[in-house]
């Protein structure tokens, strides 16, 4: 599994009035992702399933320049569509990534 870094991205949008933000803390998100089993890719990144959130490799960048490759955004089931939790979901059908 990637390193203990974890950037919890949450990003509420006012166009997504039904969407509500969830009460994880990032400590919580932290220790999920800590125990959280790999998944099938997705579009070339690394996936988990977490008790809380699936997770997704992030990639961080200074200017075009790849720094780090070992972070993850949550993605959490309450604060996205449906069509997102379903391709999070289908990734992770039999949990064992190809």
């Amino acid at each position: 599994m990637l390193a203990a870094l974890l950037i919890a991205s949450i990003v509420a949008s006012p166009n997504m009035p039904g969407v509500k933000l969830s009460a994880a803390t990032v400590d919580e998100l932290q220790t999920d992702f800590e125990t959280a089993v790999p998944c099938h890719q997705i579009d070339g990144r690394d996936v988990w399933k977490g008790a809380l959130a699936y997770y997704i490799q992030s990639f961080v960048y200074d200017g075009d320049k790849p720094v780090a490759t070992d972070a993850a955004d949550a993605v959490l089931p309450e604060d996205n569509s449906a069509e997102t939790v379903k391709e999070f979901e289908d990734a992770c059908s039999g949990a064992q990534p190809v």
